[in-house]
């Protein structure tokens, strides 16, 4: 097979999605706490610090996704997920 390949991460608390260059190609959220949660990924490959690649804002209570198309979201350094109160995350990333 051709091309490259799609890989996914699950995680419940903050943590390393990739710890390479990689591209963030979609992400699945759920929230069972309530409002005002939110979240952010880092184009780095151990820490919540240097460039926010996605803010997702305070959500309410439920489940979402969202896809970045074929080109995605460049992280140089890899991708870091500061979870802030999410019940899970699954990031699709290549």
């Amino acid at each position: 097979m051709a091309g490259k390949e799609t890989k996914t991460t699950t995680l419940v608390a903050d943590g390393i999605i990739i710890a390479r260059k990689a591209r963030l190609i979609g992400i699945h959220f759920v929230n069972t706490v309530g409002a005002g949660i939110a979240a952010d990924i880092y184009d780095n490959a151990s820490a919540a610090s240097g460039t926010v690649v996605l803010s997702i804002p305070a959500l309410a209570a439920g489940s979402d996704s969202l896809t970045f198309g074929n080109d995605g979201i460049r992280a140089d350094n890899g991708l870091y997920l500061d979870i802030n109160g999410l019940a899970g995350v699954i990031a699709i990333y290549e």
